[in-house]
């Protein structure tokens, strides 16, 4: 990139879609208030299991959605619903760790140590797959990002030499902590500051590998500390992942353009932050419903076999029990019997509870929420989730 690093972007043609961002962004920040500080803990580690997963899945890794939402609820002293957590998954473990830290301590200024802390947790083995890597420090090796097989691999893009790496990186992590919005020294709008500081970590490409996982980590921090609280259930990496190719195009656009001006990407970057907003803003919709709906659940004289389905279904969300209640599910969670669970499913459809979908053994039933039924054929097999 000609000109390195003194990018540029027009602040003109970036308006409409910041404007958009921060519009997404004030109605997000409304509902959140609705919602309060308690009721934003269970949507703290919805985002955070998300974030996981998807950027991990953006590196071509799948991880368990079970035990990554299980070991986030345990570090958060919420509900685990009994799921196992990912102990014995040191990498796993060290990914919360990364994302916990740029989530939860938005506080703490970027440093050189701390992004090489992450790389650390990122590969406690000291390996990348089969390959030994330097762990928790720069790389001291040329780097070129590369797709492709091995033989027929193309060149994207060369990063800086090592033997500039530590003052590029310095430099990076300066103007990340001065431009902070509240830095009183050159402060920046936090949502630009966001776009700009993943694609300059992106472009200096410090670490022999993990750069993307932390670069959205980067990410994540900077929104925080622009959003406060609700910007912990913004999940930048989700919306990277649902746009994965696109994303390495206007990455690569940047990095390989003939000039400085970067506000393709730019603008690009804050359609997703808005986006992601949105998406929060959804989920909050939901937990307003579901905080509804259990009061007036409450109100009613369930039992306790019905009270223990109810709040498994409710914790888990509604993309998180597939395949609905069935009698075999209600059976096995209450620890009744078959007729028993049948006549319990019953009573919560009469009392307006549940909505039924489906006959005979094809039967299954949904919260009476919006959003929360599958139009989808029944499963074919009872499976507890």
């Amino acid at each position: 990139m000609p000109q390195w690093p003194s990018l540029t972007f027009e602040a003109e043609q970036c308006q409409a879609v910041l404007g958009k961002a921060r519009l997404s962004q004030g109605l997000l920040l409304g509902k959140a208030g609705a919602i309060g500080l308690e009721g934003l803990q269970s949507q703290i580690r919805d985002a955070l299991t998300d974030e996981a997963i998807t950027t991990s899945a953006i590196e071509g890794e799948k991880l368990d959605p079970q035990s990554v939402r299980s070991s986030i609820a345990r570090r958060l002293g919420l509900d685990a619903d009994g799921a196992p957590p990912a102990e014995g998954k040191r990498n796993i473990e060290g990914l919360i760790d990364v994302l916990q830290d740029a989530t939860l301590n938005t506080s703490e200024p970027l440093t050189v140590e701390r992004m090489c802390n992450w790389h650390g947790a990122l590969f406690p083995t000291g390996f990348s797959g089969m390959t030994r890597i330097a762990v928790g420090e720069l790389r001291s090796v040329p780097m070129d990002v590369v797709s492709g097989p091995t033989g027929r691999s193309k060149v994207h893009y060369s990063a800086p030499p090592a033997d500039k790496l530590q003052d590029e990186v310095e430099a990076f992590v300066s103007w990340f902590n001065e431009s902070h919005p509240n830095s009183g020294k050159r402060p920046m709008d936090g949502l630009l500051r966001t776009a700009l500081s993943h694609l300059w970590f992106e472009t200096l490409h410090p670490f022999e590998d993990g750069n993307g996982r932390i670069g959205r980590a980067i990410m994540q921090l900077a929104i925080g500390q622009d959003m406060g609280q609700p910007g912990r259930i913004v999940t930048l990496s989700r919306q990277i992942e649902s746009r994965k190719a696109q994303y390495y195009y206007e990455l690569e656009r940047a990095q390989r353009s003939h000039t400085p001006d970067i506000t393709p990407w730019m603008c690009w970057m804050l359609e997703q932050i808005a986006l992601a907003s949105d998406f929060a803003s959804e989920t909050i919709d939901h937990s307003l419903q579901r905080i509804r709906f259990q009061m007036t659940m409450f109100e009613q004289s369930l039992n306790e076999r019905q009270l223990k389905t109810m709040k498994k279904v409710l914790d888990a969300g509604p993309k998180g029990f597939k395949g609905g209640i069935t009698t075999r599910k209600h059976e096995q969670i209450a620890k009744t019997s078959t007729p028993t669970a049948a006549r319990d499913l019953i009573d919560l459809e009469e009392r307006g509870l549940l909505v039924k979908q489906g006959k005979g053994r094809s039967t299954r039933y949904y919260p009476a929420i919006d959003g929360w039924a599958e139009d989808l054929p029944a499963p074919s097999g009872d499976v507890v989730n």
